[in-house]
């Protein structure tokens, strides 16, 4: 409303608007690796929005740091979670 427009909510658009691309993951490591990936987008798609706001929007930037920090989090959670699974999946198979 704002911004004298209409959202686009057609569920057929997300792929082409999405940052990251999807990738079915065979195993759980494939999985959360690429959730990794995804995260890491992310958190490189919200730094580049905060670059671009700089002084202007200090409003706007502010949450968008916050939700970096989020992003953030989430990718060191994904990486904990993957190194887990790889050492145990190593171990299962020595």
């Amino acid at each position: 409303m704002q911004l004298d427009g209409a959202p686009d909510l057609n569920p057929a658009g997300l792929l082409t608007r999405s940052h990251s691309e999807y990738v079915e993951g065979e195993t759980l490591a494939d999985m959360i690796r690429e959730d990794l990936v995804a995260e890491r987008i992310a958190v490189e798609s919200y730094a580049e929005i905060i670059r671009y706001l700089g002084d202007n929007d200090p409003t706007s930037r502010r949450m968008m740091e916050e939700i970096l920090a989020k992003e953030e989090e989430h990718a060191d959670d994904m990486q904990t979670l993957l190194a887990q699974i790889e050492k145990e999946t190593s171990q299962g198979a020595g």
